[in-house]
């Protein structure tokens, strides 16, 4: 969940994840630490047509979460 200073702006001040409830630290607009964040449109063929859900997840809820996917998650290398 981003929370903001000046709304209007977008300044971003604080994320709270939604899984557990732990602060991450913003400076300057940006996350102190890893943030997994989403925001998913649901389209005409799903049951939620036209809703938008947006969630953060700290880097242990990301974890958690992806753990127990039944078919693993593909992770690669970025090159810088």
């Amino acid at each position: 969940m981003r929370e903001y200073k000046n709304k209007e702006a977008r300044e971003l001040d604080r994320i709270v994840c939604n899984g557990c409830g732990r602060v991450i630290a913003v400076r300057k607009g940006m996350p102190m630490e890893g943030v997994f964040s989403v925001r998913q449109v649901w389209e005409y063929m799903s049951g939620k047509d036209g809703e938008v859900d947006c969630f953060d997840l700290c880097e242990e809820c990301y974890d958690r979460m992806t753990g127990q996917f039944r078919i693993p998650l593909t992770r690669t290398e970025q090159a810088e």
